[in-house]
């Protein structure tokens, strides 16, 4: 599971594939990566981002926003009609489609055109909780309860998640960067290296509507 632990991993992961004798690397990395006031998770892809620049291999780096498929952990929730649980409050989010950021990292892979570039991936508008779940509710045709949780509550909604101490310790400094809008960033880099519009949640939501209870 992501940690700070992870830049043991790219590092390895950089000799492997140079030892394999490949030329060109992309490494998924995640917004706000060395802005201090994301807190100890915005360290966490410095020192891999490095060994990818220090690789001597043409690299790129993606940093993409909060995944739409984060919601994807409502589904029980929604399925058993109980509310959604929210510990970002009111604060928005570039949300993008994972499809997105894959699309983008198969170009860089193939294009020598996006080496040494660092693309910050966002869905193209800001979303809160709340937005996102008033877009579920359009779709499926039924009330999305929300529910903000404290910060007791989020620790035990993220422990039965499987996310460590060290995780949730560090990540409400992250949360409460989130909540106060530090986060409301929208690029149109998807859009730049895929040459068309980043996909919506919306869209999203409607390609995976049978796994939040509608078919």
């Amino acid at each position: 599971m992501f940690g700070p632990d992870g830049a043991e991993h790219d590092r390895g992961l950089v000799e492997a594939a140079r030892a394999a004798g490949v030329r060109r690397i992309v490494k998924l990395s995640g917004i706000g990566t060395g802005e201090p006031a994301v807190g100890p998770v915005g360290t966490w892809h410095v020192a891999g981002e490095q060994a990818v620049r220090d690789s001597g291999l043409e690299w790129t780096i993606l940093r993409p926003s909060a995944f739409a498929t984060n919601t994807l952990g409502w589904a029980a929730s929604l399925r058993a009609g109980s509310p959604v649980p929210n510990t970002s409050g009111d604060g928005g989010q570039g949300v993008v489609d994972p499809r997105d950021v894959s699309e983008v990292a198969v170009a860089a892979l193939l294009d020598p055109a996006h080496a040494g570039r660092t693309y910050t991936l966002t869905g193209p508008e800001v979303l809160s909780v709340p937005a996102q779940a008033a877009v579920l509710a359009d779709i499926l045709g039924r009330p999305v309860p929300v529910r903000d949780l404290s910060s007791a509550e989020a620790r035990e909604y993220l422990l039965g998640l499987g996310f460590s101490d060290t995780f949730i310790d560090a990540s409400e400094i992250s949360r409460a960067f989130v909540r106060n809008g530090g986060n409301e960033v929208v690029t149109d880099d998807v859009g730049e290296v895929l040459g068309r519009p980043a996909r919506t949640y919306r869209e999203w939501v409607v390609d995976h509507r049978a796994t939040f209870g509608e078919g």
